[in-house]
């Protein structure tokens, strides 16, 4: 049977205590897995002091993307209403009859544990792992959770660990009196925390140099999508070295870096930003929002990453539909983004090969024919194109 450790909560935000307790919990009862689970609408907190969904998910994300047996679970994110802990653990059983389910909890959580809803329901449905409070010796500790595991009818167990003095509570506090979270969660959250602001942080980003670019956008963009990033950047670079000069090669570089820089976020953000933004977008945009990510992209290239030079901007912002006449480096970018070492993808009717070699010798002609292999993979499909990319289209088939 699989044995698998919950780590349940609000993460708001996740920090390296949650993380201690999971890796406790998974070596001392050679747990399988361990799923954080954030909760939706837990009935203990202030809606309006937690940061959205998305953002507490891609938070636990990044701080669990390097350790295999965590995995992030949306099981309760997709539910409706008030989520209690004993109907969750219900429904996980009835999903998982192969599961034996640990979950795992702090000293405060276990003492307070009769204020939960129905604490009798959950004990009955999975292994308890408590982790000590500081004021609490490891014999005194263990004595507690027999008596908890009498009172509660359950199987309650001590987790072994060294007290760690870290609350989200006492992250979002500090972030409010500006001081440092250095050492209090993984450096991707808070790189995230102050990419986005939150909790209060009102440190604006000046992020123009390449290395502190690749440091925000490792702690936004998932994996693969930032190993895109990367293959654009260098692609992009690559071609300026052989159509421009050195300034060339750097804002090449630099627009590949930060084109799919707002690509993290989800088509209804995208929408909402480009709104409050006061970003315009056509109708087939809207209904396409892949192409969105354009037009928001210039924009928190500027205003987040201090990107001042209208020709990267311009480039970032018409990287997925092109333009009539565009300039040398809107070609590159618009280029490097469709023949990146990392594409693998069959076009017609011409193939990736093909497009690559001739990219380097010809640019108009390289941009020609992929946008050949988009229009024609579109119209196939009977997805509408964009007015913009049929207008370039035409245009470098007529020159």
């Amino acid at each position: 049977m699989k044995k698998i450790g919950i780590m349940g909560g609000t993460f708001n935000p996740v920090h390296n205590a949650h993380l201690a307790m999971a890796e406790a919990a998974y070596e001392q009862y050679a747990l399988d897995e361990i799923w954080f689970m954030p909760s939706k609408n837990p009935p203990h907190k202030e809606k309006e002091e937690i940061v959205s969904d998305e953002h507490r998910k891609r938070m636990i994300q990044f701080a669990i993307d390097d350790i295999p047996q965590f995995i992030f679970s949306d099981f309760e994110l997709k539910r409706n209403g008030i989520t209690y802990t004993y109907e969750t653990l219900e429904k996980l059983r009835k999903k998982n009859k192969d599961a034996a389910f640990y979950f795992i909890m702090g000293g405060d959580s276990l003492l307070s544990f009769h204020t939960w809803y129905h604490p009798k329901k959950i004990a009955a449905q999975c292994v308890i792992l408590a982790a000590p409070r500081e004021d609490t010796t490891w014999e005194k500790w263990c004595g507690i959770c027999k008596e908890k595991s009498i009172q509660f009818k359950g199987d309650i167990r001590p987790l072994k660990l060294d007290f760690i003095d870290i609350s989200s509570e006492t992250i979002r506090k500090k972030i409010k009196k500006g001081e440092s979270i250095i050492g209090l969660c993984p450096d991707k959250v808070r790189c995230y925390i102050r990419l986005h602001q939150f909790y209060g942080e009102h440190t604006k980003s000046t992020a123009i140099d390449s290395d502190s670019i690749l440091n925000c956008l490792s702690s936004t963009l998932r994996p693969k999508r930032y190993e895109h990033t990367l293959g654009v950047a260098n692609t992009a670079c690559n071609l300026a070295f052989c159509y421009g000069d050195e300034k060339l090669q750097k804002q090449a570089y630099l627009a590949g870096l930060l084109h799919d820089c707002a690509k993290y976020y989800t088509g209804e953000e995208q929408i909402a930003l480009c709104e409050q933004y006061q970003i315009p977008f056509t109708e087939i945009e809207s209904e396409n929002t892949a192409l969105i990510h354009a037009k928001l992209g210039a924009y928190l290239a500027k205003e987040r990453y201090g990107i001042t030079e209208p020709e990267i901007l311009s480039a970032i912002a018409c990287h997925t539909t092109g333009k009539p006449a565009m300039t040398t480096l809107e070609k590159i970018l618009y280029i490097a983004d469709f023949i990146e070492p990392n594409r693998k993808m069959n076009t017609s009717p011409y193939t990736l090969s093909e497009i690559r070699k001739t990219c380097f010798k010809d640019l108009d002609r390289g941009l020609y024919m992929i946008l050949n292999c988009i229009v024609s993979h579109l119209e196939q499909l009977e997805i509408k194109t964009d007015t913009l990319t049929k207008e370039t289209f035409e245009y470098y088939k007529k020159n």
